[in-house]
């Protein structure tokens, strides 16, 4: 009994530590949605959606912010958040060169280093109006994430 109240103490620490820690993210992430026009003019903004591992099969949940990176014309921020486990969650930035096209939409290829020892870490895909698909690898991982427009609150 010690043990499972011991456990149950440790995981409600965990969550409310996590849920601190991402609360800018999520203030952000919560305004890029209300900001969020229909249809979207272009693939900037907020994508909620999934990454899961073909090398090991793990997922979990995926928040995206996209913009142009302000001092640097070609190239726009991914701000992610990340989801795995039971209530571990990671926060970073991807900054890669993407390419505009007519239609909204960005080609995007580029590698960084992941925060917390995690590697290398490249990615490659296409983000329309309304899909954000790409596959991403580093030395002990691949796979792909899949992400659509949040729903606008009401």
């Amino acid at each position: 009994m010690e043990a499972l109240t011991s456990t149950l103490i440790s995981a409600a620490l965990a969550f409310a530590l996590s849920s601190c820690v991402g609360g800018n993210y999520s203030r952000g992430f919560d305004q890029a949605t209300a900001a969020l026009v229909r249809p979207a003019a272009n693939a900037e903004g907020p994508w909620i959606g999934t990454w899961k591992s073909n090398a090991n099969g793990h997922t979990g949940p995926l928040w995206c912010i996209v913009q142009q990176t302000p001092e640097r014309p070609g190239f726009y921020d991914f701000r992610y958040r990340a989801g795995w486990g039971l209530v571990k969650f990671g926060d970073y930035t991807h900054t890669v060169p993407a390419r505009p096209a007519a239609d909204g939409s960005l080609q995007l290829s580029g590698g960084m280093v992941l925060p917390g020892g995690f590697g290398n870490y490249q990615v490659e895909g296409k983000l329309t109006r309304d899909a954000f698909d790409a596959t991403y690898k580093s030395a002990a991982d691949h796979g792909t994430m899949t992400l659509r427009r949040p729903e606008k609150p009401e």
